[in-house]
């Protein structure tokens, strides 16, 4: 959406500096060195950088504005405000308010990229869908997200991530989703949450801008979620439990590709066909039906849909590396979505080695020594083989015991796959984004 200088000023209160008020702006950076032409430049600040530092480059980039906290000179227009992420988010919430369309707020301590792809995909066949780029979920990047909105879209897929307290009910007076899904509640984000239960209350402010008696769709197989209740809105669950208003029956998982039965809470069914494999994306499959659903489509429009779905990039992206099977899971990790991926790898159908190349995770607190222990131990119990990788990993090799193999770091888990690997094994590649295990997928690749 393209907006004016001087209405950009007014949306956020803020005072026009200099420059001309009818100078128009296409987006928003917080980064210098992504700044364009047509780009205003949000200087936040931070405990170690302060983004006032790198008003200049930006304008040297081609920046068209830049927000400032205080009166500053500078090559090109200001905009005067008391707190820059503040201004952005009060931008983002006006850009919103001009949209009159379904807004779906995705989070969850796990999965929500995932299930924010899916659910996107599935309304492709009633809509044209404007969703969250990449991992833009933070206070910074949603508001930023709903300045891209166009006259254009028809629904809207809008993922909301925090690690703070405080931060939801930030995110969600910007979004004000018409519906809201929560993926799951897990131990993410430990280190400042504190407890799973603090997790949960925070994860729940994204139903504080929903209309009275919209749906919260949450994962019924969590033993968090089905607890969750209010007059201001409905819960729905969805899941495998038997007690899910969205289930699923028949769920059968062929090679790169899986087949369920979803069950409507009318009593409705439908064959499914999914072009990826893994329970868990039975969970997000359903998630997208029931969302679909509510917002009037069929669900064999919706079945259609899924089945042309393709997973993010660095997220269980099945690739070849010279006859090798490697899984790139890199782009984050918990202990829950380590299981998940662990499962997914030991029903892997390839005849050789199957072997999880673990790195750690980030954000647990005082979970991180069992969390990462455990992860391990689940490893052996799945009876796949382990590859540990940095001081994190070698947690898991302890809980794993012998047969673990450990490494310092990505280099020496990419040389020592590159030397045992042989065609016909399956290689699943994760950790924390960190981690930059995209690197060992990176190097396989390159040497296949």
């Amino acid at each position: 959406m393209k907006l004016k200088l001087a209405e950009i000023a007014e949306m956020c209160g803020g005072q026009l500096l200099s420059g001309d008020g009818s100078a128009l702006v296409a987006g928003f950076v917080t980064d210098s060195r992504t700044a364009r032409p047509g780009t205003m430049f949000v200087p936040i600040r931070g405990e170690n950088v302060d983004g006032h530092d790198y008003m200049a480059k930006a304008f040297a980039a081609g920046a068209a504005a830049s927000f400032t906290d205080h009166p500053v000179e500078a090559p090109g227009p200001l905009v005067l405000v008391d707190d820059c992420r503040a201004a952005l988010q009060r931008v983002g919430g006006a850009c919103r308010e001009r949209f009159h369309i379904p807004i779906v707020g995705i989070t969850g301590s796990v999965g929500k990229t995932t299930a924010k792809e899916m659910i996107a995909q599935a309304l492709t066949a009633a809509h044209r869908v404007y969703k969250t780029r990449g991992n833009a979920n933070s206070q910074v990047g949603v508001p930023i997200t709903m300045c891209g909105l166009e006259p254009e879209h028809t629904a809207a897929v809008i993922e909301m991530g925090v690690s703070m307290p405080g931060e939801m009910a930030r995110i969600a007076k910007v979004v004000k989703p018409t519906c809201g899904v929560i993926t799951t509640i897990g131990v993410s984000h430990l280190e400042f949450m504190g407890s799973r239960e603090n997790i949960l209350a925070e994860k729940a402010h994204i139903a504080d801008y929903l209309p009275e008696g919209a749906p919260l769709f949450v994962c019924g197989d969590n033993d968090l979620l089905p607890g969750l209740h209010s007059d201001q809105y409905r819960v729905v669950s969805f899941g495998l439990s038997e007690g899910c208003q969205w289930r699923a029956e028949n769920i059968a998982e062929a090679g790169d590709s899986l087949t369920f039965t979803c069950l409507a809470p009318d009593g409705r069914s439908q064959t499914i066909a999914l072009p990826v494999a893994g329970g868990h994306n039975v969970r997000n499959a359903l998630a997208a039906l029931a969302v679909a659903d509510y917002l009037g489509q069929s669900l064999e429009e919706t079945a259609r849909a899924l089945a042309a779905y393709e997973p993010p990039a660095m997220r269980q992206q099945v690739k070849e590396a010279g006859g090798v099977t490697v899984i790139d899971d890199s782009y984050n990790a918990s202990p829950d979505s380590m299981r998940a991926a662990l499962d997914l790898l030991a029903a892997r159908p390839e005849a050789g080695r199957k072997i999880a190349v673990l790195a750690g995770m980030r954000e647990l607190g005082g979970y991180e020594r069992a969390g990462h222990r455990e992860t391990g131990a689940y490893a052996k119990e799945k009876a796949v083989e382990l590859l540990a990788v940095g001081e994190l990993g070698g947690l898991m090799a302890q809980g794993y015991g012998p047969g673990a193999v450990w490494v310092k770091d990505n280099a020496e888990a990419a040389a020592w796959l590159q030397r045992e690997l042989r065609p016909g094994d399956a290689v699943l590649v994760k950790g924390s984004r960190g981690m930059k295990t995209e690197e060992i997928v990176a190097a396989l690749l390159k040497k296949a």
